[in-house]
């Protein structure tokens, strides 16, 4: 049973997040530019997690500004983020990496095949495009699909040595807040 309290949280609206905003500008400090950061100074942890709005690593690592570089991604997996590591890396240069999944993850309900169905309903003209999209389904357990993640960013010849050696894998529980970590 969802409290109040999170329950209202599924149905908030943009209006809303504008007005929280404009609430704490009273509060905000200046946030540096890269061009006035030394290259001591940047962040250098990257965190890749889920996009459900349930597990948010602010919170599990009470990170604060300038502290890590969050992806967020369905189902959390490494595989669809590639290109924006490498991108990041190329200003920040990565020392450390942590990969977070949590348990109800969302792609462990959804299939890919059925998206792609929904999606040739929509649009009967892109089915070949729609066909070679995945969607990051998780069918075997989250363990395994922690270890696939770590697995193939230190496969990769384009992620750089010193960030292979330094990434670990967690599950996140949603009910405990506690962290597994997953070896590879």
């Amino acid at each position: 049973m969802l409290t109040p309290l999170y329950r209202a949280c599924w149905h908030i609206k943009s209006q809303e997040l504008l007005q929280r905003h404009e609430a704490t500008l009273g509060a905000f400090k200046p946030i540096p530019y890269f061009s006035e950061l030394d290259l001591d100074t940047m962040p250098r942890f990257l965190i890749i997690t889920c996009a459900d709005p349930r597990c948010i690593p602010e919170n599990i690592f009470n990170l604060h500004t300038g502290e890590a570089v969050v992806l967020r991604v369905a189902g959390g997996n490494a595989q669809f983020v590639l290109e924006h590591i490498l991108s990041i890396d190329s200003l920040v240069h990565f020392t450390e990496c942590l990969i977070v999944q949590h348990t109800d993850c969302g792609a462990t309900h959804f299939r890919d095949a059925t998206v792609k169905g929904g999606l040739k309903e929509r649009a009967p003209a892109l089915q070949q495009d729609i066909e070679g999209m995945k969607f990051g389904e998780i069918t075997g357990s989250l363990q395994d699909n922690v270890k696939a993640s770590i697995d193939f960013l230190r496969a990769s010849p384009l992620v750089p040595k010193e960030l292979k050696s330094n990434i670990r894998g967690f599950i996140f529980d949603l009910k405990t807040g506690g962290l597994e970590e997953v070896t590879a």
